[in-house]
């Protein structure tokens, strides 16, 4: 076997010439190179034996180091160290950092699904902006230096929730700081204690007021109402309610995005259903829709607030300004 594979490399470097055997001129470059290479590999193997060997080296050696030493490394790592981002406030107070979440409390009884309303409303993410907002709706309320706007302005079509079209209509609210307001009583002139609830936030795309919500503040078996300013009652009139036990009052609030305060909203007109009836008040809400609301006694007390309205009046006092007709 072995010699026919010699025999065959042989007849593969060589060709039949009249009988005789004769080297291929390829066959002379492979045998030239074959010899080269196994010159180097010779010459190498003598270089190597005639080298005389390495002399060893000496291992470096180190003084362990001082506490000094120690000190002065840890220093200059922290300094060298980029220095630890300041972390961010817990509650943003810009409201590019804010998100309204749609609401989409009830279910439809058939599938069991979210039912997405005609005008959706929404809730503000984080839930924390709405401390700063009760803060300052409880210093409007209780005439307690409210906040001035920076800006006073028109804030210029913002969606309106309450018109009877099925799409919506648009209104202007005027950022403004209250002097005055009114407030409502029952039938034997006590004050009502009412019930606020935030209903919804809505982008209003204005700069210096970029948000809106709007309040709910219900007061149930409003009889009279009045005009406070100053410290004192200026007017006094009586209040019919048809279609419902408790009267509503939508209100709103606009986030000043250079103040970083929420300012009271004021209307150019009376619009449609600003006032109207409901059988309860939104206190129900809350829970429904995950946002905690106040009564006044209860907004007072939390922020500190001293209460400025009588909490009785005698309408047999006064002489009585024109009725106010509150419907469905």
């Amino acid at each position: 076997m072995r010699k026919r594979i010699w025999k065959e490399f042989y007849e593969y470097l060589t060709y039949d010439y009249y009988g005789r055997r004769r080297w291929r001129p390829a066959a002379y470059g492979l045998l030239a190179a074959v010899a080269v290479i196994l010159g180097m590999m010779l010459a190498a193997g003598i270089f190597a034996l005639q080298a005389p060997p390495a002399a060893p080296q000496p291992v470096p050696t180190f003084a362990p180091p001082t506490a000094t030493a120690i000190a002065a490394r840890i220093a200059t790592a922290t300094a060298s160290a980029p220095p630890t981002p300041t972390p961010a406030p817990l509650c943003p107070d810009d409201p590019r950092l804010w998100q309204l979440v749609e609401m989409r409390p009830f279910l439809d009884p058939q599938t069991e699904q979210p039912v997405q309303m005609l005008k959706p409303t929404y809730r503000i993410e984080p839930p924390c902006v709405y401390q700063g907002l009760w803060r300052d709706v409880a210093h409007y309320l209780f005439m307690s230096d409210p906040p001035t706007p920076t800006v006073k302005k028109w804030v210029r079509d913002v969606p309106w929730y309450w018109s009877p079209e099925p799409d919506f209509v648009y209104r202007d609210f005027f950022a403004y700081r209250p002097t005055a307001q009114s407030y409502y009583y029952d039938r034997e002139g006590w004050r009502i204690d009412e019930v606020i609830t935030p209903f919804t936030a809505v982008w209003t795309g204005d700069p210096d007021y970029p948000v809106l919500v709007y309040l709910y503040r219900d007061f149930a078996d409003a009889a009279y109402g009045i005009h406070w300013k100053d410290g004192r009652i200026e007017g006094v009139w009586p209040v019919i309610l048809h279609g419902g036990q408790v009267m509503r009052r939508v209100d709103e609030v606009l986030y000043d995005a250079q103040g970083k305060r929420w300012v009271t909203g004021d209307y150019r007109a009376i619009y449609v259903r600003m006032f109207h009836t409901v059988p309860e008040d939104g206190s129900w809400m809350w829970e429904t829709y995950g946002i905690r609301g106040f009564r006044r006694s209860e907004l007072a007390e939390v922020f500190g607030m001293k209460e400025i309205l009588p909490e009785r009046i005698n309408p047999k006092e006064w002489t009585l300004g024109k009725p106010m007709k509150v419907g469905p």
